[in-house]
């Protein structure tokens, strides 16, 4: 089948990936009660790296070495430091005194910021992150907020500043899109599973889509890539249905969000590493590698406990 086998290294190699995409969402939800210089900025960039590292040093003498995956790694890796490494310079400046003119209040813009980092964090979830139209929020900036008002000096730096902002990532999204394309091509948005279940079970899913039948009990099935296949793979398997392959793979590494104290045998999976989230001391996000048969189980087990299943890096 077209598309149905992808290299198993990648649910190892999409974790530093996937990491950017945590630190949008985090960076949303403080910007949400805070003002954005009191994010960790420099703490991210240090945890994208070591996120790097550790995955490197799990696939150094597992898998062969996959230039084009690493290179776009460090490419993306070293856009992401150098975006946060000047936003961090920038908003313990410039932004600081700007809070401070202000009285440290929220303006029409700091909340325009916000409503777009969270459209960005929730877009990046189920599409690729250059797909994003960044161009039409410099327009927006301008139409949907008024010239003048309270803290006019703080209006205008955040206008200015985001005006700025907005329009070098429109411009990086477009550069990353056309060499993406020209690399790869287009990546298909489904992933292929091999499944045990009732074709019945399967039909009343939403998303998932019997393929053709692959033994007695068995099928396979297309699920949407990203993390609606997390959501759609938890929901399968609520409703008993068991992983065979994913991908033409028999190992998976997923995340769960949870307190460091949190029994980690708790589930039939092996834990790869861990590190505390910057903005959320009290949480940790624990990296597992399991066996594609025991999916269910690690869904189920995790749900059972309370514990939420964060993603499975579906390659």
């Amino acid at each position: 089948m077209k598309d149905y086998s992808r290299p198993e290294d990648d649910a190892y190699l999409s974790l530093p990936e996937w990491y950017i995409v945590w630190s949008y969402q985090e960076k949303a939800d403080f910007q949400k009660t805070n003002l954005p210089s009191g994010f960790p900025y420099l703490r991210a960039v240090r945890q994208y790296w070591g996120n790097y590292c550790c995955v490197s040093r799990l696939i150094r003498r597992k898998y062969g070495f996959n230039a084009g995956e690493q290179v776009m790694l460090v490419v993306i890796g070293s856009s992401f430091s150098a975006e946060y490494i000047l936003k961090g310079i920038y908003e313990n400046t410039v932004g600081r005194v700007s809070e401070w003119v202000g009285g440290h209040q929220f303006t029409e813009e700091d909340s325009y910021a916000y409503n777009v980092a969270r459209e960005y964090a929730d877009f990046v979830h189920v599409r690729p992150f250059y797909e994003f139209h960044f161009a039409r929020h410099v327009k927006g900036l301008w139409t949907a907020n008024h010239l003048w008002g309270d803290h006019v000096l703080r209006k205008w730096e955040r206008r200015v500043f985001l005006t700025a902002d907005y329009s070098v990532e429109a411009f990086y999204c477009w550069l990353i899109e056309k060499a993406t394309h020209l690399s790869y091509g287009y990546e298909p948005d489904q992933t292929f599973a091999w499944v045990n279940a009732d074709q019945s079970i399967l039909q009343q899913i939403p998303g998932v889509k019997v393929v053709k039948q692959a033994g007695v009990d068995g099928f396979i099935v297309s699920v949407p890539r990203y993390q609606e296949f997390t959501t759609l793979a938890s929901a399968m398997a609520q409703r008993g249905v068991r992983f065979v392959e994913i991908s033409g793979n028999s190992s998976i590494t997923f995340s769960v969000l949870g307190p460091g104290t949190w029994p980690v045998k708790a589930l039939p999976a092996q834990k790869l590493f861990s590190m505390p989230i910057p903005t959320r001391p009290d949480l940790q996000r624990m990296v597992f590698r399991c066996d594609v048969t025991n999916l269910d189980q690690v869904l189920n087990g995790a749900a059972a406990s309370g514990i939420a299943v964060e993603h499975l890096y579906d390659y």
